[in-house]
């Protein structure tokens, strides 16, 4: 499978990227792959000036129906906020008409680092475990405090005398899901988030990474840190990045580093951060919706056309249940814990042992 990729990558460089000279591709290696992207890294070398040039380089290449609007979003975000100075790969190549895979396609530079989790985890003295929590919340504050009109490309849509309309918009959303598929067991849930709509104005909206975590930041040898994964960004209210963050931070790393995150970016802020249980509850939305879904999906039935509303595959989906049932668990008790409310499809599953 590599080197099936490595010689449509050779055939792409050699055919449509006329300004290099006898490039060559090589040492490519899978990284990861998902349902969404899957990730290489390779080696990129070639003439320039007469001198040889090498570059060790990293490939995403997009899948599914959002892979066009995805790879766009990620390459020209990635690609304004290295002109804000702020600390990501830098974006080469984003293609979408020629690509080999048949699928969209960056290419970024390789940041070579280490993953800031594996660094929290065997930090040795609890003061450098804070430094490093706090260098976490504070590449998040600085995403926050970015000008985001760059970002997008009509200002007035986010410009609104509305304070709850990036509320309402998500609400509308998570409506149409519970439409679709009422048997998910979600009914409640946002019926509980549409009773507290209210106390959640937006006056100001903040540029959004939407899936910032322990592992999409890597740390450099000269530790300097670099954000990754740019595929959801977004504008809108600060606090559905936060929880996000918050909701993952529980399922993954345990309440008590979740707790010291939410304190330290209050602290690096300079406020309290409201109503952060009402995003915490969208979180769970957001993050527990397909797998009720999946839970009551038959895929041999072919339910819902066998894919989630979400547009994952229900096999895909019961695989990822299984690698993450003591984190969804934990995700599932956090909702009951803030709303009271418990899901029929996920409680039988969050309690039952999951049969390979």
């Amino acid at each position: 499978m590599n080197q099936d990729i490595q010689g449509c990558l050779q055939a792409y460089y050699s055919n449509f990227v006329a300004e290099m000279v006898e490039p060559q591709i090589s040492n490519l290696d899978c990284i990861s792959a998902g349902w969404e992207s899957d990730i290489y890294s390779f080696v990129l070398e070639q003439e320039v000036a007469n001198q040889p040039e090498r570059e060790e380089l990293i490939l995403r290449i997009y899948s599914g129906k959002e892979a066009p609007h995805r790879s766009a979003r990620e390459y020209h975000g990635m690609n304004q906020l290295h002109r804000a100075g702020f600390p990501v790969p830098q974006v080469l190549l984003l293609e979408q008409e020629n690509s080999p895979f048949g699928k969209p396609f960056v290419i970024m530079e390789k940041i070579d680092g280490v993953l800031l989790g594996p660094l929290i985890s065997r930090s040795g003295t609890q003061d450098n475990k804070q430094e490093l929590i706090a260098l976490f919340c504070s590449l998040l504050l600085r995403i926050h405090q970015l000008d985001w009109r760059p970002f997008v490309e009509d200002v007035s849509k986010y410009e609104t005398d509305n304070p709850f309309k990036i509320i309402d918009s998500e609400l509308n959303e998570r409506r149409t899901l519970c439409d679709r598929c009422p048997a998910s067991g979600f009914l409640p849930v946002l019926e509980w988030l549409e009773q507290r709509r209210d106390l959640v104005p937006c006056s100001v909206p903040s540029l959004v990474h939407l899936d910032f975590h322990l592992t999409n930041v890597l740390v450099r040898a000269d530790g300097l840190p670099f954000v990754i994964d740019w595929g959801q960004l977004d504008v809108s209210d600060f606090r559905f990045d936060l929880a996000w963050t918050s909701l993952l931070l529980r399922m993954h790393s345990g309440m008590e580093l979740r707790d010291s995150v939410l304190q330290t970016y209050e602290s690096l802020a300079g406020f309290k951060v409201e109503q952060i249980e009402f995003f915490e509850v969208l979180a769970c939305f957001r993050r527990l919706f397909n797998s009720a879904v999946w839970f009551i999906t038959d895929p041999e039935k072919g339910e819902m056309g066998s894919r989630s509303v979400e547009g994952l595959s229900v096999a895909e989906g019961f695989s990822g249940m299984k690698r993450h049932k003591d984190a969804i668990k934990k995700g599932y008790e956090m909702l009951v814990e803030l709303t009271d409310i418990r899901v029929p499809g996920l409680e039988r599953y969050a309690y039952l042992p999951v049969h390979s």
